[in-house]
């Protein structure tokens, strides 16, 4: 083992860009630098909407940043080859993992290697194919399906899925499982503290004005399906808002479909964009929600349905990809099938109308007593165990 233990991650968006991936990376490998690893994070310096936006040099919660403007074939990250410990890809984009992979196979053949390749693709090895236009689609299927699984298996040292369903599928795509373990994602510690006494008041004036609303947080991007919960709003009492929070993703004009769709359903004025939150006011929120839906095409993992089990929420989810294994339907919470807004919305209806019977306050107790061991601190536990074994 080497005397200083490095750790470089590759991935194509980090802090402040602060989605499901980049919440997991910031928040673990935080408490991994606590753990006496050196960090240091190489991604592209855009955020979602605004291209080589951001300072080329940055460092956050002891994270140090490398940022590099990114093009059609990515970037090559600054890595001392020679005297990194781990190297860690994040997602499973083609630039520059590609180029990653090819060469770390080189190496080894050439038996120069040093360090040790960890992918974690958070689903990005099989997404939701209908998000890409016609002709990236194509292209980048053809490569998971042909070369991508031979280079994984040939260069890695440890393949880390969030969750069953991505190592279930990943095994199905031909990667090998004697790389693979699943280390869940964790949730911060914000979410266990007195969020009616640490929020901050003005997000406390937000909640007591929206009065009684249901709540999905994520990206505001089509694969997260806002307009089947948009759909299902006019089944339900007019006293509901729809609350959505998080930031606008790409320039595809979702946003502007999305408030055109409720116009013409006549519910616009029950909808409320309320931007990003963090910390103990994005619990506050969740907290004082009737009720957590989440209606996403897609998900490897889903950060904000377990922070919504966390505060105790019943969580209504689309059944398909990852989703269904975070929420059993019936159990903590219900799955519906993904466009049914008919369904969802007798679903939504369901718990409204039985927040104060049996079944609803078991799936409350379960979803609290799930959440209470799964913090990113046991998550970064998990991982620097996984890592040293593989060192």
């Amino acid at each position: 083992m080497k005397n200083v233990r490095h750790i470089d991650i590759v991935m194509r968006f980090f802090y402040p860009v602060t989605a499901g991936i980049e919440t997991s990376v910031l928040e673990t490998y935080s408490e991994m630098v606590r753990k006496g690893w050196s960090v240091t994070v190489h991604t592209s310096s855009d955020t979602y909407l605004n291209k080589n936006s951001l300072k080329k040099n940055d460092a956050v919660k002891g994270i140090h940043i490398k940022r590099y403007p990114f093009s059609f074939l990515g970037f090559i990250p600054q890595i001392d080859w020679k005297t990194t410990t781990i190297v860690s890809l994040h997602n499973s984009d083609m630039f520059p993992h590609f180029f990653i992979f090819v060469y770390t196979i080189l190496l080894k053949l050439l038996r120069k290697k040093k360090y040790s390749l960890i992918l974690t693709p958070h689903g990005g090895f099989y997404p939701e194919w209908k998000s890409f236009s016609l002709f990236p689609r194509i292209i980048k299927r053809t490569y998971h399906k042909t070369l991508l699984p031979l280079l994984i298996n040939a260069s890695i040292d440890g393949f880390r899925a969030v969750s069953d369903w991505e190592m279930e599928e990943s095994t199905k795509k031909g990667i090998n499982k004697k790389f693979g373990r699943v280390i869940k994602n964790g949730i911060e510690d914000e979410a266990y503290v007195d969020v009616e006494k640490l929020a901050s008041k003005e997000i406390k004036a937000v909640v007591k004005k929206l009065g009684k609303y249901i709540f999905q947080m994520g990206r505001i991007y089509h694969i997260k399906n806002y307009e089947t919960v948009i759909k299902a709003l006019p089944y339900l009492p007019q006293e509901i808002q729809y609350v959505i929070a998080g930031p606008v993703q790409a320039t595809d004009n979702y946003l502007s479909y999305l408030k055109s769709l409720a116009k013409q359903l006549h519910v616009e004025k029950r909808i409320k964009f309320i931007g990003i939150l963090h910390g103990v006011d994005k619990f506050y929120v969740i907290k004082h929600a009737e009720l957590m839906v989440h209606m996403a095409l897609w998900e490897s993992y889903c950060n904000v349905v377990h922070e919504a089990m966390s505060q105790g929420k019943v969580c209504i989810v689309a059944n398909n990809s990852a989703l269904p294994y975070l929420i059993k339907d019936d159990i903590n919470g219900f799955c519906v099938k993904t466009k049914d807004s008919t369904a969802l919305a007798q679903k939504i209806q369901f718990v409204l109308s039985n927040k104060d019977s049996m079944k609803i306050k078991q799936m409350e107790q379960r979803n609290q007593l799930i959440c209470k061991t799964e913090t990113w601190k046991n998550v970064a536990v998990e991982l620097n165990d996984f890592y040293l074994e593989r060192i």
